[in-house]
Parts: structure tokens; C-alpha cells; sequence
């Protein structure tokens, strides 16, 4: 992400967006408590265009920095997965940028796959590229 994209989201900003996410219960967010405090996040649910079918998103997952390595995305994930089959969902979207390599190595290997699908946004006068990979739940 471009520096000043993530510069315009202020504390601000983000509090208001956890609060209606969280306060208005329009997703699941799972969290990973640290010694320093939050290591790291999850975020799924259904988008409203998704709502009452077999089809869930990962909307965010985010591991501080100084915890990347420690095995707490994939506890995450596992955690966010065994979820999602309880919910009886059939299929698992999520958006990633093109260029984030970390990122796609880990959702592929997660069993995410690209489903040929692309987005473009402006991004304070850069483009960004989100392409959109997909899990199959029925087969385990």
C-alpha cells in the first residue's frame, strides 16, 4: 500500500470502522492477544450481496509486525475456518493486492485459489490491483 494511503486512515477512522463493524455485529472478528497487547486479527462474515447463501469473505486478517512468524495468521485462519464449517459454508472469497507476495503465498497455501477476478482502486493517484482468490470448503 501506498505510504499515503495508509496515512489517511486516523485512529480516528479505524475506531469508527471497528465500532460499527463490531457494534452493529456485521462480521465475525477473531483476535490474538500479546504480551504487548494485539498481535494480530481476523475479519469474515457475508456482505450484504452474499447474505443468506453457503458463501463467506475474509475481509481482513493483520499480524503486527514484531509478531509475523510466531504461527498466529495460521491459528487465526484455522480458527476462522473451523467456523465458517460450522456455519455449513461451502466457499471462502477474500481480496488481496497483486504485489502483497507474502500475503498470496500464505492464502495459497491455505488452499486458496485465483478465481480470475480483479479490482482496481485509486489510491491517493495509484492504482491498485486486488485480485480475488477462493477456497472450496465441501472438500476437506
Amino acid at each position: 500500500m501506498p505510504d499515503s494511503f495508509i496515512e489517511s486512515y486516523t485512529l480516528e477512522k479505524r475506531q469508527t470502522l471497528w465500532s460499527n463493524i463490531i457494534g452493529r455485529n456485521l462480521a465475525d472478528v477473531l483476535v490474538v492477544d500479546g504480551e504487548a497487547g494485539l498481535a494480530g486479527f481476523l475479519c469474515f462474515g457475508q456482505p450484504k450481496t452474499l447474505k443468506g447463501t453457503d458463501v463467506y469473505e475474509l475481509s481482513s486478517i493483520y499480524i503486527d509486525p514484531a509478531n509475523v512468524r510466531q504461527g498466529i495468521g495460521q491459528a487465526l485462519y484455522n480458527e476462522c475456518e473451523r467456523m465458517l464449517r460450522t456455519l455449513k459454508a461451502q466457499r471462502v472469497t477474500l481480496w488481496a493486492l497483486d504485489s502483497n507476495e507474502r500475503a498470496l503465498h500464505f492464502y495459497t497455501q491455505q488452499g486458496f485459489i485465483p478465481t480470475g477476478e480483479i479490482s482496481k482502486e485509486c489510491a491517493n493517484d495509484v492504482i491498485l490491483h486486488d485480485i480475488e482468490l477462493a477456497k472450496d470448503l465441501s472438500v476437506k
